[in-house]
């Protein structure tokens, strides 16, 4: 299930008609880089941070309950307002998770189908396009042991495109379930649903 090396270094692919999970205000007409850095033994109801690399510009910071921090999980714009919400079922082992606008249980956007196994790790998603209501599927693949993931639009296997990769940066001192992690996304694609499913990546390989 993982992103062998070639797949990994293929170009992503601009999306002329953007994929909108949540908002169009997240689809943006440009290469897009974000640095996802998790806050360890945190009070203060940040969970992660979400910023550009090169300048600190923060997108997106993502809250916890405290004491439930498995319960739910919602990421805030850079305003502090939520854009969505993650829900984690603890008796689901294949719909791990369920993803909700803002910051009720009002409007599912979608869930994730969870596939793990010691050395791969694959998230999927199906949704209505919020733009056009076309269905789409996003499939998040990830490998251990190369310490990297790919974003498909599309089944991998049956010719989806790549449009985001993730991976730990060369100061970041681990990947799903430590510091701090890479994501870059292809023009068009909302950022907002990329890093609620790397997030959901991270939290499942701790459970595990």
């Amino acid at each position: 299930m993982g992103a062998d090396q070639s797949t990994y270094e293929a170009p992503l692919v601009p999306q002329q008609i953007p994929i909108c999970a949540v908002e169009p205000r997240f689809c943006l007409p440009r290469p897009v880089q974000l640095r996802i850095r998790e806050k360890m033994w945190t009070f203060s109801g940040d969970d992660f941070s979400i910023s550009d690399p090169s300048d600190g510009t923060v997108y997106f910071k993502c809250a916890g309950r405290a004491f439930s921090i498995r319960d739910k999980k919602t990421l805030l714009d850079n305003m502090g307002q939520p854009v969505l919400n993650m829900k984690e079922a603890l008796m689901s082992f294949t719909d791990k998770f369920t993803v909700y606008a803002g910051s009720s249980s009002d409007r599912m956007i979608c869930k994730f189908h969870t596939e793990f196994t010691f050395l791969k790790a694959k998230i999927s998603a199906q949704f209505g396009d919020v733009l056009n209501g076309q269905a789409r599927y996003v499939v998040l693949k990830g490998d251990w042991a190369s310490k990297t993931a790919v974003f498909y639009l599309g089944e991998p296997k049956q010719g989806g495109v790549p449009i985001g990769k993730v991976y730990r940066p060369l100061t970041g001192r681990a990947f799903f379930g430590a510091d701090e992690y890479i994501i870059e996304i292809a023009p068009g694609v909302d950022i907002s649903l990329l890093v609620i499913m790397c997030i959901a990546l991270d939290e499942h390989k701790r459970d595990k």
